[in-house]
């Protein structure tokens, strides 16, 4: 649970959320995954600080991962799906590259918060933040000049399979099981994706030849 209201929070409170959150990214940026006290102690606050904002780590994670999100800034989609696609991975990818081990450690939360539904039941509020789909509004707005060709059934099921090429999961698949590295990770899903977009256009073609 978030313990404040972020539009309402005191200059004071609001530069030590800041502290926090900054001290978090380096050590991330690091390749650590911080503790709760790591991230205190790099942000120089006693270790308590972060449970006056937040009623656990994992919930501090997901708000900085947040954070950092919706700092993104995309690159501009045109009236090519391929194109659109292409560079959504190459960008997409980048960013990834580049919070890698925030966003491994998302994915580890998003696993226990899967086997923590298995046992006991969790409010919608706990995992509000994990369940917010920022790949799936991407790549619906790569696909939107297909919407005009396809029944937005067929368009949605390309929105899923690319979702599987696109993301964290698929960047640590394809590093930690064939050495991949960013170039490779973006070149491979584009051409999947592109594979996929051909197969849609041949279903295109072939009910206008009907």
């Amino acid at each position: 649970m978030i313990l404040f209201d972020e539009n309402n929070l005191s200059p004071v409170r609001r530069r030590t959320l800041e502290r926090l959150t900054n001290a978090a990214l380096k050590l991330y940026k690091e390749n650590k995954f911080p503790t709760a006290e790591e991230i205190t102690r790099e942000a120089e606050y006693a270790k308590v600080t972060l449970k006056t904002y937040f009623s656990t780590h994992s919930e501090f994670v997901e708000y900085v991962v947040h954070k950092v999100i919706g700092a993104f800034e995309k690159p501009k989609m045109g009236d090519d799906p391929e194109e659109n696609i292409a560079r959504l991975m190459s960008w997409g990818y980048g960013e990834l590259n580049s919070h890698e081990a925030l966003m491994r450690d998302a994915m580890r939360i998003a696993q226990q918060r899967w086997q923590s539904r298995h046992q006991d039941e969790e409010s919608a509020e706990e995992s509000r933040l994990l369940k917010k789909s920022n790949r799936r509004e991407a790549l619906t707005e790569a696909l939107a000049p297909l919407e005009s060709q396809l029944p937005p059934e067929k368009v949605e099921k390309l929105v899923m399979l690319m979702s599987v090429l696109y993301g964290t999961e698929a960047m640590t698949i394809l590093k930690d099981t064939f050495g991949l590295d960013q170039n490779e990770i973006s070149d491979l899903t584009t051409w999947g994706a592109r594979l996929m977009l051909q197969q849609a256009t041949q279903e295109i073609n072939k009910t206008v030849g009907d």
